[in-house]
């Protein structure tokens, strides 16, 4: 075992213990009426792998404080946060797996069905509906998220910068997911524009944000990290954020769907622009109108799956994506290397994390 998983998996077990209260109460909330829902909100923020909490504790480590157990509220709200985000990402996406289980919008509609409850006006549906109450739960783990950093780090001299960092990356975040949502319309009317670019603005905005540059980033803050410490790991966490969502992309297409938890092929029928999408568009014109006759279908069966990779593989889509993300996890390794003011231990963690980015199925 690596210094990362060493300390992932302790940081992890301690996190998860303190989740299940606030998961806890949200299955028990006093109102029976908000249950099913919220039952189904504290389903979904069990069994997340807590990579952004554990960053968090990561970060308050390198800002050289021993007493880690100080940045777990602060972890905590994170992986709240990315709950809420992912509610809302399957709302957007009409996606029905996530994690392993079935999405809040899926649940509660199977829910009012076998309760026989009905539209009450005739514009509803019960999909409508379900998506309408998933959306509200997402609010409630953003806002939840928020509450909880002002309430733990109280009367903390940073809390003021704490609160603004981390409105500054739910911001940068929904820049990122709103670039993500209109893009395929755009995209078609703004053929001057570099496709590949936008869809790395996306990962950059979106991503490498929440992901990795704002869990490190406030981390360290909370920790008293120096300001230019903190831009230098920005700089590294962004370029391994960028990798991150690579391998995602490549994942969604080419990956087993038992061990990624969530539809593969879902990007084909969501019409995702990925790196995977752009390359072909913008590079071989015969393999991007094979690809058109599968994105955007409603239903793609795993022969159109297998199609689709194999577009990916032909055109050089997927061996292009394979070298930006080795581009992007160098440059990490690199500015990772260049960070002096990086301790040894945590070092070692970083150089961890590095290693699992470029080798995980999921």
């Amino acid at each position: 075992m690596n210094e990362y998983q060493e300390f992932y998996q302790d940081t992890f077990r301690r996190l998860s213990r303190k989740m299940e209260a606030l998961n806890l109460s949200l299955k028990e909330d006093p109102n029976p009426v908000l249950q099913p829902v919220l039952e189904a909100a504290a389903d979904l923020n069990e069994g997340g792998k807590m990579l952004r909490g554990v960053l968090v504790c990561l970060g308050y480590r390198m800002a050289g404080r021993e007493d880690v157990e100080t940045s777990d509220e602060l972890a905590l709200a994170l992986e709240i946060f990315q709950t809420g985000v992912l509610i809302h990402d399957d709302i957007i996406d009409r996606a029905e797996t996530r994690r392993g289980k079935k999405t809040i919008p899926v649940r509660y509609e199977e829910s009012l069905g076998r309760r026989k409850i009905r539209p009450v006006t005739e514009a509803d549906t019960l999909k409508e509906v379900s998506s309408s109450a998933a959306l509200c739960a997402g609010d409630l783990m953003l806002y939840e998220a928020g509450l909880r950093i002002a309430e733990a780090y109280r009367g903390h001299e940073k809390l003021g910068d704490i609160l603004s960092e981390f409105d500054r990356m739910v911001l940068e975040t929904i820049r990122g997911e709103l670039l993500d949502v209109i893009l395929p319309y755009e995209a078609q009317v703004r053929e001057e524009d570099s496709l590949e670019k936008s869809v790395f603005d996306i990962y950059r905005m979106k991503t490498a944000q929440y992901s990795v540059v704002g869990p490190l980033h406030l981390g360290m803050l909370l920790g008293g990290a120096d300001e230019q410490e903190m831009k230098t790991v920005d700089s590294f966490a962004c370029d391994l954020g960028i990798a991150f969502q690579i391998r995602d992309d490549i994942l969604g297409i080419f990956a087993d769907e038992k061990k990624l938890g969530k539809d593969v092929g879902s990007d084909i029928s969501e019409f995702k622009q990925t790196l995977l999408y752009s390359y072909v568009k913008e590079k071989d014109e015969e393999e991007y109108r094979n690809l058109l006759q599968y994105y955007g279908r409603a239903f793609v069966t795993k022969k159109d799956l297998e199609e689709v990779r194999d577009i990916f593989r032909r055109s050089g889509a997927l061996a292009y994506a394979e070298k930006k993300e080795a581009e992007c996890l160098e440059s990490a390794k690199e500015k990772l290397a260049e960070a002096k003011f990086i301790r040894g231990p945590e070092r070692a963690i970083l150089e961890g994390f590095l290693e699992y980015s470029a080798e995980r199925k999921k």
